[in-house]
C-alpha cells in the first residue's frame, strides 16, 4: 500500500503532520480543519502520511487567506465543496477502473494501474482542471443573468423521478441497471446542460435540477417524459417543477422551491408533469396548463398542482 500511495500520489509518504505545519507555516489548527474540510480523517502525530504536495496544499491556502479576498470560514466553505465534489468524481473513475478489470485479481489489477499511472494520472489532472474552468466560467455566467430577490437567486427548479424504479430494478442484472441509471442520467444532462441549466446531483432514480427561466425546465421535463414513454426498454417518469428563491450552498440548492418540486414529482402520475402556481404563470403558447384539486401533501396542507402538456395545435 505504500507502495501504491507513492504511485497515486507522485511521491512516497515521508512527512508526518508536525512536519507539515512546520514546513507550511500553518498554525496547526488551521491545517486541521483545512484537511478535515477536503473531507480527509485527522491523522494522529507521528505518522507517515503526508507528502510535500500537501505541504504546497497548505501554503496554498495560506496565501489565498493573506491575498484578503476570503476568510478563513469561506475557506473552509471552498475546501468542503471541492473535497465533496471530487470524491464523488475519485469514486466514479475507481469505478470505471473496477469494472474494466473484473476479470483480474487484487495483484494483476493494481500492477496495471502502477504501470499506466505515470501516463494516465497527468491527462486526468488536466482535464479536470480544464472541465474546472469550464464550470467556473459558466456558473459565472449563469450567476450574472439570474434575477435575485433578497440576495438570494430565483430560479425553476426541477425535480424528475423514475417511476417504479425500486420494484423494477429487483428484476433486473447489474448491466441493465447500468444501462438505465446512465442512460437517464447522461440523456436529463445533455438536456440541462443545452438549456443552459445545471444538474444539481442525482438521486439515485432521480435527477435534481435548475434552470434561469420556468419554460427550460418544464420544456426539460416533458421531453425527458416524452422520450421515456416512447421507449420500451426505459421506465416512465413523472416530475415537478416549482419556482421562487433557492439558498445556494456547496453547489446544492435549498428552499421551498426544492421541496415543492420534490412533493409535485412524488404526486405526479406516470407520464405526466406538476408545476406549482408561479410556474403556471409563467407559461404562455404552447403549453396547456390544467389547475388540479388543491391537496395536502407533506410539509403544505393546501397546495394547488397544475397539469402541464404540450399544446395540440
Amino acid at each position: 500500500m505504500d507502495d501504491l500511495d507513492a504511485v497515486l500520489l507522485g511521491e512516497p509518504l515521508t512527512l508526518d503532520r508536525e512536519d507539515v505545519e512546520r514546513l507550511s507555516g500553518v498554525p496547526a489548527d488551521v491545517a486541521r480543519d483545512v484537511w478535515a474540510a477536503m473531507g480527509f480523517a485527522e491523522i494522529p502525530y507521528g505518522e507517515k502520511a503526508f507528502t510535500n504536495a500537501d505541504v504546497q496544499a497548505l501554503r496554498t491556502a495560506a496565501e489565498l487567506l493573506d491575498l484578503g479576498i476570503v476568510d478563513l470560514d469561506t475557506t473552509l466553505v471552498m475546501a468542503r465543496a471541492m473535497g465533496q465534489g471530487l470524491a464523488r468524481l475519485a469514486e466514479a473513475q475507481v469505478d470505471v477502473l473496477r469494472a474494466r478489470t473484473a476479470d483480474q485479481d487484487v495483484d494483476e489489477a493494481l500492477t496495471e494501474l502502477a504501470i499506466h499511472a505515470d501516463e494516465l494520472l497527468p491527462k486526468l489532472d488536466h482535464l479536470i482542471v480544464f472541465m474546472w474552468r469550464r464550470q467556473f466560467a459558466a456558473a459565472v455566467q449563469r450567476s450574472i443573468a439570474t434575477v435575485r430577490e433578497h440576495g438570494m437567486p430565483v430560479l425553476a427548479v426541477g425535480f424528475l423521478d423514475l417511476v417504479d424504479f425500486t420494484k423494477s430494478s429487483r428484476s433486473w442484472d447489474a448491466s441493465q441497471l447500468e444501462r438505465t441509471l446512465e442512460r437517464f442520467e447522461r440523456d436529463t444532462a445533455r438536456r440541462v446542460a443545452n438549456a443552459g441549466g445545471r444538474v444539481v446531483k442525482t438521486l439515485g432514480d432521480g435527477v435534481l435540477y435548475t434552470t434561469d427561466h420556468a419554460v427550460q425546465a418544464v420544456t426539460i421535463a416533458l421531453d425527458t417524459i416524452r422520450d421515456h414513454s416512447a421507449a420500451d426498454d426505459l421506465p416512465a417518469v413523472r416530475a415537478g417543477v416549482a419556482c421562487g428563491p433557492v439558498l445556494v450552498r456547496l453547489g446544492d440548492v435549498f428552499g421551498e422551491p426544492v421541496n415543492i418540486a420534490s412533493r409535485l414529482s412524488s404526486e405526479a402520475r406516470p407520464d405526466s408533469l406538476l408545476v406549482d402556481r408561479h410556474v403556471a404563470q409563467e407559461l404562455g403558447e404552447g403549453f396547456q396548463v390544467t389547475p388540479l384539486h388543491r391537496r395536502a401533501v407533506r410539509g403544505y396542507r393546501a397546495l394547488t398542482p397544475y397539469l402541464v402538456r404540450v399544446q395540440v395545435t
